[in-house]
């Protein structure tokens, strides 16, 4: 039985996390479901939405996997079609990715046994579109291109005219578009025929794909751990800080919320009021309880180059120091 597999793209902030939490509530019982999710930068953020979801769940960090040569996606794939029970896959790339080549590699000869073409959602945040550095963005473009549906997020804040913007965005791409807001998503936008002809080209690839591969590794990132590089024209970077650190929570939200002049901002962190999920954009804001227990993490993606080392000093700054931390930096 071959896998139903669908991309689910969008801009920065469009929403596409959210988008697949709704879409996994509806997941029928006897389905089982995976996640190929690609971050922008090297650390995973999007997997701490699903970490109690039971979803197969496999990160591509560090990059965009819109590349047909992508490596850690192909075996991310083969280690998908050697799972037992998986019905349906969904491939959420990074919102800067261009999806296309991603599109084009998925229908490969070598991935058809297996690999069965689904819609293509494109998740986009209408209050963007009055803004021109996304409508003018050759991967905003690219994204709603290539799409089968075009689903409009956060559709219970949207105005009058943004829903006007969005509704003559869908004519003039001859899309077929849903609007998504709290309780109202349904599975059947998955099923939605396939609208954009994606051209199917002779693969180089003849071998049946395996999941024996070795994967290429980023290094590791034993906590604490820090990286930051500018790719794309976008500064990126974030940290990673063992889970037994705590910090407080009022300062750690002050610092956080300090930072949404980036593009996004991401992390979960242990506080001394319980484990807190995080995500902002320049729009939205989301801060809720984390089942995430695995370490302490923040990424940030930036049009302008940021001052790492007084970001970090400033991170640092709420950490809760115990008795025995303070003993251990006497000894």
């Amino acid at each position: 039985m071959t896998i139903a597999t669908q991309v689910i793209t969008g801009f920065l902030g469009a929403g596409k996390t959210t988008l697949i939490s709704a879409l996994l509530a509806l997941k029928p019982a006897n389905e089982r479901w995976a996640i190929i999710v690609n971050e922008f930068g090297q650390i995973g953020i999007d997997q701490v939405a699903w970490a109690k979801s039971g979803v197969w769940l496999r990160e591509v960090p560090g990059g965009c996997i819109c590349c047909t040569q992508n490596l850690p996606l192909q075996i991310a794939l083969g280690q998908v079609i050697a799972e037992p029970g998986i019905t349906r896959l969904l491939i959420e790339p990074t919102g800067l990715g261009h999806p296309s080549e991603l599109l084009q590699m998925l229908r490969e000869p070598h991935w058809q046994a297996y690999l069965k073409p689904a819609a293509t959602l494109c998740a986009i945040d209408a209050r963007q579109l009055s803004e021109s550095r996304y409508t003018e963005h050759e991967v905003f473009n690219a994204q709603i291109d290539v799409a089968d549906v075009l689903v409009f997020t956060k559709a219970d804040v949207l105005s009058d005219d943004a829903r006007e913007q969005a509704i003559a965005l869908a004519e003039q791409r001859q899309k077929p578009l849903q609007f998504a807001q709290p309780g109202q998503v349904a599975l059947a936008w998955l099923d939605a025929p396939l609208k954009t002809p994606v051209t199917v080209r002779r693969s180089l690839l003849h071998l049946r794909p395996t999941a024996s591969a070795q994967a290429v590794e980023l290094p590791p990132q034993t906590p604490p751990f820090h990286y930051h590089e500018q790719r794309q024209g976008q500064a990126v970077g974030g940290w990673i800080f063992p889970p037994s650190w705590q910090f407080q929570h009022d300062p750690l939200l002050t610092i956080l919320l300090s930072w949404r002049v980036a593009e996004r901002v991401k992390g979960v962190f242990h506080t001394d009021q319980g484990w807190v999920f995080f995500n902002a954009t320049g729009q939205d804001l989301s801060i809720k309880s984390s089942e995430y227990r695995a370490d302490n993490r923040v990424e940030i993606i930036s049009l302008s180059e940021l001052d790492w080392p007084e970001l970090e000093q400033a991170l640092l700054a709420c950490r809760v120091i115990s008795e025995s931390d303070l003993a251990a930096a006497t000894d």
